[in-house]
């Protein structure tokens, strides 16, 4: 049966112009998907999509939440194509604004730099990358993109788009889980090996075992957002703060965005530090880890334990959902 192909997106025009040359090149239907489609399905026990996107190619609107629309239908089964514009593809990954300026309280859609993390996302989540309008920007550029593209996805096909017929013959992993696929994941995994590479480029790891002291760790992320490691684009992973013990934290940053989201709480033995993956443009590994390095807790602090932590300066959004449970001292 031929895979559902999903154009994924935030160049809104390009994407559509390319999700209609595939599916008349492909002599397939061609399905819309926007995000009002969307808006009860989570509400559904088994949510399906309609039959016929089994075969149809499925242009996926910019604010549609992808994950949740790719496993609907098929999941890793799912020929996902992003498509890029070079003209301004470092630029959407950089860009600070939302993906709905009128989103209501709650609806991630209106962070800022929302924009930029559904660019990165549906790069992580592609089977294929594909280039338009590279014609207009020099070799060196596309090179770095290309690169870049590779780094955050280093399962995708990655090519300079000339028709989706070309776009699509050439055969694409499927293997393993859709979430697996991004870089920063095939990083904390040691499995992270991109096909296209560049010298501007790089992908980098940090592990350390103690927690984030939160003020500290807030004038970090404003040296690094000034450049002060390079040009940091992209970064995942797992954290802890000080002053929130016992619970584990999603880290995701794109361009000038930042998110430190709560995953859960626990009794303190899930561990206390950090695993981190940065990816970005001329960045000094030595400059990031020493930055990140002076964010954590000193040998007094460390020693003072959770219940001296709770009490340190914390300007980093609340997390009111979420009590954090301090291990027992004895333990």
């Amino acid at each position: 049966m031929p895979r559902t192909i999903a154009i994924l997106g935030v160049c809104a025009p390009e994407r559509r112009a390319y999700a209609e040359r595939s599916a008349v090149a492909l002599g397939r239907p061609l399905h819309l998907l926007r995000f009002a489609d969307l808006r009860t399905a989570h509400a559904l026990p088994t949510p399906r999509p309609r039959a016929s996107d089994e075969s149809a190619v499925v242009d996926v609107g910019t604010d549609v939440d992808l994950i949740h629309s790719l496993i609907v239908r098929g999941g890793a089964d799912v020929d996902a194509v992003c498509v890029v514009d070079a003209r301004h593809m470092i630029g959407d990954l950089l860009d600070d604004v939302p993906l709905v300026a009128s989103a209501a309280p709650g609806d991630t859609r209106g962070d800022v730099g929302a924009r930029a993390r559904q660019a990165a996302l549906a790069m992580e989540l592609a089977t294929r990358i594909v280039w338009i309008n590279w014609e207009q920007v020099p070799t060196p550029a596309l090179a770095v993109q290309m690169a870049i593209a590779s780094h955050l996805n280093p399962t995708a096909v990655v090519r300079l788009s000339r028709d989706p017929l070309s776009d699509l013959r050439s055969e694409a992993r499927h293997e393993g889980e859709m979430l697996e696929r991004a870089g920063w994941v095939r990083a904390l995994n040691g499995e992270h090996d991109p096909y296209m590479r560049d010298n501007r480029v790089a992908t980098i790891r940090y592990e350390q075992v103690r927690p984030f002291h939160p003020a500290r760790l807030s004038s970090a992320l404003d040296r690094l957002d000034d450049g002060a490691a390079g040009r940091l684009l992209r970064s995942a992973g797992f954290s802890r703060l000080a002053s929130r013990p016992g619970i584990l934290a999603k880290w995701e940053h794109v361009g000038s965005a930042m998110w430190l989201e709560p995953l859960g709480t626990d009794d303190g033995r899930m561990g206390l530090g950090q695993e981190l993956v940065f990816t970005g443009l001329d960045v000094s590994a030595p400059r990031l880890a020493h930055i990140l390095d002076q964010a954590v807790l000193t040998d007094d602090e460390l020693a003072a334990g959770p219940s001296a932590w709770i009490s340190y300066d914390d300007p980093l959004p609340a997390w009111p959902a979420v009590q954090p449970s301090i291990p027992d001292a004895t333990d």
